[in-house]
């Protein structure tokens, strides 16, 4: 298994930057480029864009930890960014999203 995390692409670095209606998701893109990366990846397949976070944002394995509250948070203001929906983001004691 590689340890070398996966950097985050340049594509995605300036999507990101240029994203409208947010500001750059520094502590997503720090600490899960990977996830940054996919994000934009997915970014012209809106079905394939709202289900991914969907997976992000709930816990179906039953064994996630969830996401540090900044990175929580950059996935939310990237969903609303990027589908204009805060659908499917939910606190509460079933989904504990941060660690």
């Amino acid at each position: 298994m590689d340890a070398t995390p996966e950097p985050l692409s340049a594509r995605a670095e300036h999507y990101l930057r240029h994203t409208e209606g947010g500001s750059f998701p520094l502590a997503l893109t720090r600490q899960f480029p990977r996830i940054a990366n996919r994000l934009v990846e997915l970014k012209d397949d809106k079905e394939a864009l709202r289900t991914y976070f969907d997976e992000l944002t709930h816990d179906r394995r039953g064994d996630r930890h969830g996401f540090p509250f900044d990175v929580l948070m950059d996935i939310h203001a990237l969903r609303e960014a990027m589908l204009g929906d805060l659908t499917g983001f939910t606190l509460d004691d079933e989904n504990k999203w941060v660690s």
